[in-house]
């Protein structure tokens, strides 16, 4: 029994053994996976590998003493290769190699660049010195303002120091439009000064006369100085002020830069421009966000300064005095219908609320007189200088006022190109700068383009001419075609009157504001105007655009909508000659009337006998309506 006693005792030893050494082994684990992960919290509280760091030196010495060596920071996997470096924390870790010239380029003085003839088109010095040398030509008086008789000549007035005459001569020597083309569409791509192209064109040639020279200097103080113009002809810094290809660009970014989450609210109106509404929908989309769209109706189009409390009975209904709109964006210049908002006016109640604000200004410059951007109030602004600027295509700045910005981070800091290159890292000037290789003569010859409009008078001066040109040509316009109309039903077996129309916009001033008045009553056969000339600095109208009703029926045209609209530019376009946007909205259709300083009363006169066509009686069919329905 002894025996088995002391086995039993053996083994119940052994067992508190193993029983003991497992409970160690367990402890001694549990507290070497406590250690690791307080060395990994600390690593990446720090962005250093602890291991990493404890070979860093030796890896040093190697690097500095054996061509081949790892370099530091970097670990050898073994075999000769496999190297590599770890990021933990990309942004604070990680050191761009920007190339010296940028870094350069982003120190640049535009006052400084003045004197360097480096960079200098010679076309462009010798305009300037001719300006400089040739006295003021004479004000814009009322002799600019041509008739609106049908039968009066196309008058004009030579236009600043360039004592150009407005309208045809203008026309040949300044544009590159098509001599047999009625335009009437500058709203659209405007149309660039030949100057402008000259000027585009010598850089283009330097560009591939010796390209490394060109990108790496010469572009790059060139484009700095475009900049720095650009950016005085808006009443900016140029430091707040960076280049981009077209105002959709910008507000892509924009919208990129501002944080929106689940529950946020993003703000636009029925006449934002397509392609933003577009932007706007996949950003908020991707984010979880919202989108309210304001409603503006036939009254607030036809006052513009009503647009303030739509947008506040629109913020009021998402309740919480609309403090869930993190982003909104306005529209400067609508391009349909064409009207100048009260963007201050907006801007302020949206501050109120704590919105951020972006300006779409894609037809301000050269169209929008006075223009001063940090005015406005706005967080940013964008605008096209190829539309009204008259530079060649592909050219439009970007604004973003400086200080705290969505989110508390540094409003340009966090405003970024949405390619990123070598200028990453450099700071709001640089990354804008260098968006990888391209052709930035579109934005090197906007100086040209600025010259040109300032010796055409400055905008204020061309704005007045062309607004009071198309108003008083749409007056002329509305009258013919409403005779036209009445005559035909009047002529027509079975008329039926015309239902009601609303009454039109009145727009314009001087001689422009009574002519249309004069056709602005009850009538069943009156055309609506909206937008055209007015007090466009309070709200009241595009200067230099208006959209004038197209009277109906148009033989051959069975509706008013997008395919009657698409038909009939066609019909215009090809047969008549006559470029002009026809836009089918609100149970009509319109044409949007551009004026600039190539266009003259027979341009409106044109357009105004081509669509005459469609509405005068005619025996037989076919004819004008065959040859519109073949257009689409």
């Amino acid at each position: 029994m002894g025996g088995v006693a002391d086995i039993a005792r053996h083994f119940g030893l052994k067992a508190v053994y193993v029983l003991v050494a497992w409970g160690v082994t367990r402890v001694l684990e549990e507290g070497r996976k406590r250690f690791m992960r307080r060395r990994r919290r600390r690593s990446e509280e720090t962005g250093a590998d602890p291991a990493e760091a404890a070979a860093q030196p030796a890896a040093e010495a190697a690097a500095s003493g054996a061509a081949g060596a790892p370099a530091p920071g970097r670990r050898d996997g073994g075999g000769g290769g496999g190297r590599y470096r770890l990021y933990r924390r990309a942004l604070a870790e990680y050191t761009p190699s920007n190339p010296g010239w940028l870094r350069e380029a982003v120190g640049y003085d535009a006052a400084a660049l003045a004197t360097d003839m480096s960079w200098q088109c010679p076309l462009l010095i010798q305009f300037l010195a001719k300006m400089a040398g040739q006295p003021g030509g004479p004000p814009l008086t009322q002799a600019v303002r041509p008739a609106v008789a049908a039968s009066a000549p196309a008058t004009g007035a030579a236009a600043g120091p360039l004592g150009i005459t407005l309208g045809k001569q203008a026309r040949k020597q300044l544009f590159a439009l098509e001599p047999e083309v009625t335009y009437l569409n500058h709203g659209s791509y405007g149309a660039a000064f030949r100057l402008a192209l000259e000027v585009q064109q010598w850089y283009q040639q330097q560009l591939e006369a010796q390209p490394v020279r060109f990108m790496e200097t010469v572009a790059l103080k060139a484009l700095v100085a475009a900049v720095a113009d650009a950016a005085r002809f808006v009443g900016a810094s140029p430091a707040d002020v960076v280049p981009v290809t077209n105002a959709t660009t910008a507000v892509n970014a924009v919208l990129a830069a501002v944080p929106l989450r689940r529950g946020d609210w993003v703000l636009m109106f029925n006449t934002t421009y397509p392609a933003v509404k577009s932007t706007i929908a996949r950003v908020a989309a991707a984010a979880g966000a919202s989108v309210i769209e304001v409603t503006l109706g036939m009254e607030e189009l036809q006052r513009p300064a009503l647009a303030v409390g739509a947008m506040q009975s629109a913020l009021a209904a998402l309740g919480g005095g609309g403090r869930r709109v993190r982003l909104a964006v306005l529209d400067h210049v609508a391009s349909f219908p064409p009207l100048v908002m009260p963007v201050a006016a907006m801007t302020a109640v949206l501050k109120q609320v704590g919105a951020t604000v972006l300006v779409d200004g894609a037809h301000a410059v050269g169209n929008v007189p006075g223009l001063q951007v940090p005015a406005l109030g706005c967080d940013y602004y964008t605008t096209n200088l190829h539309k009204w600027g008259c530079s060649p295509k592909g050219a439009a700045l970007l604004w973003a006022a400086p200080g705290p910005g969505p989110g508390g981070s540094e409003r340009q800091a966090a405003l970024r190109p949405l390619v990123t290159s070598h200028g990453f890292g450099l700071g709001f000037r640089g990354e804008w700068l260098w968006q990888g290789t391209s052709d930035m003569s579109s934005w090197l010859a906007v100086p040209a383009a600025l010259a040109v409009l300032r010796g055409l008078g400055g905008p204020e001066r061309l704005t007045a001419r062309n607004a009071a040109l198309v108003a008083d040509a749409a007056a002329a316009m509305r009258r013919r075609w409403q005779a036209a109309a009445a005559a035909a039903r009047a002529t027509a077996p079975g008329t039926a009157t015309a239902a009601p129309a609303t009454r039109a916009r009145v727009s314009g001033n001087g001689s422009a504001a009574a002519a249309a008045a004069a056709v602005a009553g009850p009538h069943p056969d009156e055309l609506l105007q909206l937008g055209g000339g007015g007090d466009w600095a309070a709200g009241g109208g595009a200067p230099c655009m208006l959209a004038v009703q197209v009277p109906e029926p148009l033989r051959g045209y069975v509706g008013c909508g997008a395919a009657e609209a698409v038909a009939l530019q066609r019909w215009l376009r090809y047969e008549r000659g006559i470029e002009v946007p026809v836009v089918a909205a609100m149970g009509r259709l319109w044409v949007r009337l551009s004026a600039a300083a190539y266009n003259e009363p027979a341009d409106y006169e044109a357009l105004a006998a081509a669509v005459e066509e469609l509405v005068r009686p005619q025996g037989g069919g076919g004819g004008v309506a065959a040859a519109a329905v073949a257009a689409t």
